[in-house]
């Protein structure tokens, strides 16, 4: 395995430490300016040094991770603390939490919204129908 290098593009270090699924999103977010470095926006290009701290948006959340060291090629999950240290306050936590929460509340399943009505919702129909004929 080669040495690991002492610095790493945004994108290909958010793709590696697991925050993004696949580098082409990683670089996305990075373009969309959702990764910032001291309140400024960062390319994908740009070169992390150890220390630096990035804030990611992703969706509902937002993330701090401090830049520890910089991964050969894409990690495991249980490796991760070691290439990086999550700074995110827990108040951000909740918030995205909440807004999912409050999210699937307020919108239906994909299931839910069909014309048809399911095995099971005919039933409670069926049933709410016997109730009101009593």
């Amino acid at each position: 395995m080669p040495p690991a290098p002492e610095t790493q593009r945004a994108d290909k270090w958010l793709h590696h430490i697991r925050v993004f699924k696949s580098r082409s999103l990683a670089t996305q977010a990075c373009a969309k300016g959702n990764v910032t470095l001291g309140a400024q926006p960062i390319k994908p290009s740009r070169d992390l040094k150890p220390g630096e701290i990035l804030e990611v948006v992703r969706g509902d959340l937002r993330l701090r991770l401090r830049v520890i060291a910089f991964p050969a090629r894409r990690l495991g999950a249980p490796l991760v603390p070691e290439f990086c240290e999550n700074q995110t306050p827990e108040e951000w936590i909740i918030k995205a939490s909440e807004l999912r929460r409050q999210r699937e509340l307020e919108t239906p399943h994909a299931h839910e919204m069909l014309a048809k009505p399911n095995k099971q919702q005919l039933r409670q129909i069926r049933e709410w129908w016997a109730q009101d004929q009593e």
